[in-house]
């Protein structure tokens, strides 16, 4: 099927552009609202990520406490039991 140039009415020009949200006299956009709604685990979500953002990534006060026990040379921890730790960490881990 060929189609002629001019075959395609004025009124089916004028309901196509009013279903894009412009008006079919002036050309210019109507105004359209769009909203949002939230969930109630994503406004937990957002909040508990605002919580993290305000802790420090290091605990300050454990870190220089340690530096302090090194540099004295009063620094000791069981092997195993830190090793231990470590094993139960990686264990405990999901994959």
């Amino acid at each position: 099927m060929k189609v002629e140039k001019g075959s395609v009415s004025s009124s089916t020009y004028a309901s196509a552009s009013t279903a894009y949200g412009k008006s079919a006299r002036t050309g210019s956009r109507s105004a359209v609202s769009d909203s949002v709604e939230v969930s109630a685990s994503a406004t937990l979500f957002q909040t508990a990520q605002s919580a993290i953002r305000g802790v420090p990534d290091v605990r300050s006060a454990a870190i220089s406490g340690i530096q302090q026990e090194m540099a004295e040379g009063t620094y000791h921890r069981d092997e195993r039991e830190v090793a231990q730790k470590v094993i139960d960490d990686e264990l405990s881990t999901d994959l």
